[in-house]
């Protein structure tokens, strides 16, 4: 064998030997790093279930704190005074409001009313004062931890709920016949079990067009960025759901809102100015309803809100479960409801079945429940829920709709239910919390 060959087998033996150690260190160091990657995750997990553990016992406390204050404990602070109804039952009336002294608007049950204005509101002056003077109704809420949830991490979420007259869902509640939507609660802590669906607050979805800075700056919200809006609306709902707690319950926009082609928008009887709007208008329109006033907080109703508020009528006798679920034509300006309103001239005219009408605000005691009118029918009314990732939903029906279809508990989403609809029918309904002294 010549030299030559000689130094080829040994460079073929000594690469084999160089590849047979790169493929022996490829392998430690594979092991190795395995080894950490199970190590790290096992700290991780450990980590994670103690901090669960925590968690938890946060949001078990903050369930026991959450009881809703009974109306005997009542007492006037700096941004309210304990008024009572007709029944000697008390009620927290906002600084810079009165509660009714009129005939059929001063009992909790079927719905306590409240004048913007210091001025009583009597039997007398009462068909003025509701042509001229915002106006909500109180709305009890005697366990506010129905109302809302907290998740592992602390946030506070809305309790959405479906309305049936039966259901085998095994959260489903008789009385009211409501039952939990996209969301579940185990030991006190609530999971949403579609992130991008039926949820409040929430900002609609990343990959979505809306909410994004160009939108909240051409529809109104100025230099507000999508991160701004999240941060506001948590701090609102967080706000308004520490006032259920403080005062037992919350108030609702008595009519639908009012003067929406001008910058001040009003809850007045007799307005006719009350359709195409989108959300973002309606959400900035409704903030600004409270004025000067620093004892109080206005804005678009929460889906929670509102469902709350059908339970009430269940509650109180004043609407049946299927008069809320399955047809509400009964108590609802639709296109098959027959009912007669005053309009625009002061005179009565009749609403025929079949006809597309919208009636003024107040217009007819047909669609009143509890002193709210028009939670069924008249306009669709945008809330503050947020849904598959692009839509804010919408409640009940409108004119042009039957009360079979669109029932006060139905919620529209999909189709034109995009934020910048201001298509026929969309308004809002506002509501109104008391600021707690520690805010």
């Amino acid at each position: 064998m010549g030299n030559s060959e000689k130094k080829s087998n040994y460079s073929q033996k000594k690469m084999i030997l160089i590849a047979f150690i790169i493929i022996i260190m490829i392998v430690l160091i594979f092991i190795g790093v395995t080894f950490a990657i199970v190590t790290s995750q096992n700290k991780i997990e450990t980590a994670s279930k103690s901090n669960q553990l925590t968690q938890t016992d946060v949001v078990t406390q903050d369930i026991q704190n959450a009881k809703a204050v009974q109306s005997s404990e009542l007492v006037d602070n700096e941004n309210m005074t304990v008024q009572t109804d007709i029944e000697g039952k008390k009620v927290p009336v906002p600084r810079g409001y009165v509660g009714s002294q009129a005939k059929g608007e001063n009992e909790i049950s079927k719905g306590y009313v409240i004048y913007e204005g210091e001025d009583p509101v009597t039997d007398t002056n009462v068909a003025e004062a509701q042509e001229t003077r915002n106006q909500y109704v109180w709305v009890p809420v005697p366990d506010v931890n129905k109302m809302y949830g907290t998740d592992s991490s602390g946030k506070k979420w809305g309790k959405l709920y479906n309305f049936a007259t039966s259901s085998s869902n095994a959260n489903y509640d008789a009385t009211t016949g409501a039952y939990p939507l996209n969301w579940s609660e185990i030991n006190g802590v609530m999971y949403i079990l579609h992130s991008a669906d039926y949820v409040e607050p929430s900002v609609l979805g990343i990959l979505s067009s809306y909410d994004n800075n160009r939108y909240l700056k051409q529809y109104g919200l100025g230099s507000m960025t999508r991160h701004d809006l999240l941060l506001e609306m948590q701090k609102d709902f967080n706000n308004m759901i520490n006032s259920v707690k403080k005062y037992g319950g919350f108030y609702i926009g008595r009519y639908e809102t009012g003067n929406l082609s001008q910058d001040i928008v009003v809850v007045q009887k007799g307005n006719t100015d009350i359709d195409e709007q989108t959300w973002y208008t309606m959400y900035k329109k409704c903030k600004k309803l409270k004025g000067a006033n620093k004892q109080v907080e206005t804005g678009m109703i929460w889906g929670c809100q509102w469902d709350r508020t059908l339970m009430w009528l269940v509650e109180s006798g004043n609407r049946s479960i299927t008069e809320i679920c399955e047809n509400s034509t009964s108590w609802g300006n639709y296109s098959d409801a027959i009912f007669t309103y005053t309009n625009t001239s002061g005179g009565t005219s009749m609403k025929n079945n079949g006809s597309h009408t919208i009636i003024p605000t107040g217009s007819a005691d047909y669609t009143k429940a509890n002193n709210i009118y028009d939670l069924a029918g008249n306009m669709r009314e945008w809330t503050m829920e947020a849904a598959n990732g692009n839509n804010r939903i919408s409640r009940s029906g409108y004119y042009y709709w039957s009360g079979s279809e669109y029932p006060a508990s139905y919620r529209r989403t999909g189709g034109n239910n995009i934020p910048s609809d201001d298509g026929n029918g969309q308004n809002s309904r506002s509501s109104l919390y008391i600021r707690c002294p520690e805010l």
